[in-house]
């Protein structure tokens, strides 16, 4: 029996088959394609106390934990679950929580707390404080940070030595030591505690004049820094001063101890010490609270707006008293019991 063999030409492999060969000669047999299974995300589970901030315009409303450091947002259809939602109404929310999530699984039922409108407007100034940009550095006082026209300050300092028109004065704190002249020098006294009035130009200090504690007469204009003013001052004459706070700082003056306003003087508590009662502003919830007193006639005392008398007095330093604005009417005057 013969067997036939055909001879054929030898099939040329394509380039795909030229690499897959050339890999097989790299990887071992054994090995095999591995991908690297994604890695667990961490979830935590949480009950949480919501607090409302806003509402957004799609209907969701921003949310942040109450007194703590978590924050979101309650979806439109969450939030319609809850009927009409107001800033500060708080509600306990089943959350899931992620490195970079805050999800929102469900609503605890009868959970939500809304406050009286007393307690909710102290709450939403407490909120709005807390979430208010950091204010500038400013002073602890006006005397360098708000300073009247002309860039005016005022010292207290001590007479050294004097003559018909000139006095020497030094600064009590030693910083100045100045001979100036005044044509109301020979009313003073050597030894004298006084404060002195200088105006700042061009980086340089000249004396404008002194306030005197024994002159009571003088003549000054609305509006302008009277050197003598604040010792001739009426009960019921309104004046620019630097009050402290009485109570919680506004959002921007946080780290301030006060801020000049409108008070109303009182009376003196000795020579260089004015008792005040501050004015704010009548229509705000502040103005509101009880033992202030209201000024009928605010545009006539000088004000811009009305106005309450605070109920608590303060006792300011003399040279803390900028310029006079106005004074109280007769029938104001009476109501707050000066005379």
């Amino acid at each position: 029996m013969r067997y036939l063999h055909i001879v054929g030409k030898k099939k040329k492999p394509n380039a795909f088959e030229e690499a897959l060969s050339e890999l097989r000669k790299v990887v071992p047999a054994s090995a095999s394609l591995h991908v690297a299974p994604a890695p667990k995300v961490k979830e935590e589970q949480r009950i949480v106390t919501a607090e409302f901030l806003r509402r957004n315009d799609d209907g969701s409303w921003a949310w942040e934990e109450f007194n703590g450091g978590l924050v979101g947002t309650l979806s439109a259809e969450f939030s319609a679950t809850l009927g009409t939602l107001q800033e500060s109404d708080t509600v306990r929310l089943q959350v899931s929580i992620t490195p970079t999530t805050c999800t929102v699984e469900q609503i605890v039922p009868r959970s939500l707390r809304q406050l009286p409108d007393k307690e909710r407007r102290e709450r939403m100034r407490e909120v709005k404080r807390r979430h208010a940009p950091p204010p500038p550095p400013q002073k602890k006082t006006h005397l360098n940070s708000a300073p009247p026209p002309g860039a005016r300050h005022i010292i207290r300092a001590r007479v050294t030595a004097l003559t018909e028109t000139t006095l020497t004065w030094q600064a009590v704190d030693g910083s100045e030591t100045m001979t100036s002249r005044s044509p109301r020098a020979h009313e003073l006294e050597v030894e004298q505690k006084i404060n002195v009035v200088l105006e700042e130009l061009r980086g340089q200090l000249t004396f404008v004049d002194f306030v005197a504690h024994t002159l009571r007469t003088t003549q000054h204009s609305l509006g302008e820094l009277t050197l003598d003013a604040m010792y001739v001052l009426e009960p019921g004459d309104i004046v620019d001063a630097f009050l402290e706070f009485s109570g919680i700082p506004g959002a921007h003056d946080a780290d301030r101890i006060g801020k000049t306003r409108p008070a109303v003087f009182i009376g003196k508590v000795n020579t260089n010490t004015l008792l005040l009662r501050g004015l704010t502003d009548g229509t705000g919830s502040y103005g509101q609270r009880a033992g202030n007193i209201a000024i009928r006639d605010w545009q006539e005392a000088g004000l811009k707006k009305p106005s309450v008398v605070q109920e608590k007095a303060q006792e300011v330093d003399i040279a803390d008293v900028w310029v006079t604005r106005g004074k109280l009417s007769a029938f104001d005057r009476a109501a707050l019991g000066v005379r």
